[in-house]
């Protein structure tokens, strides 16, 4: 029968895998930054004039999900969900697929009639 581990191996192993699952939380950070940086420059060549309110990028994913609030220069406020790179080419594999557009105010009735 095995014996079970002391509390000085269970610190030990802990103390090992630390650095690991420091770097692997690294990792992911800096494919959510590309996967944003992917987004804003998909953003720039299919829809110019659109601006970026505000961006938030799923880390735990795999191709990363980007989720952008957007305007318009109508006035009009849209959310827009990206998939940027593929599961087995990774963040370089350079692919961002729209999962999803989505209207969140219409544009304001003053503006139009004027």
């Amino acid at each position: 029968m095995a014996e079970p581990m002391t509390l000085m191996q269970k610190i030990i192993s802990g103390l090992l895998l630390t650095p690991f699952a420091y770097l692997g939380y690294l990792e992911m950070q800096r494919r959510a930054r590309i996967a944003q940086e992917m987004a804003v420059e998909w953003l720039k060549e299919k829809h110019p004039g659109c601006i970026v309110a505000s961006m938030k990028a799923s880390l735990w994913y795999w191709p990363v999900r980007v989720v952008m609030q957007v305007y318009t220069p109508k006035d009009e406020d849209f959310e827009i969900k990206l998939k940027a790179g593929s599961f087995i080419g990774g963040i370089f594999n350079d692919p961002v697929e729209i999962v999803y557009i989505r209207k969140k105010k219409p544009a304001s009735d003053l503006k139009e009639k004027a």
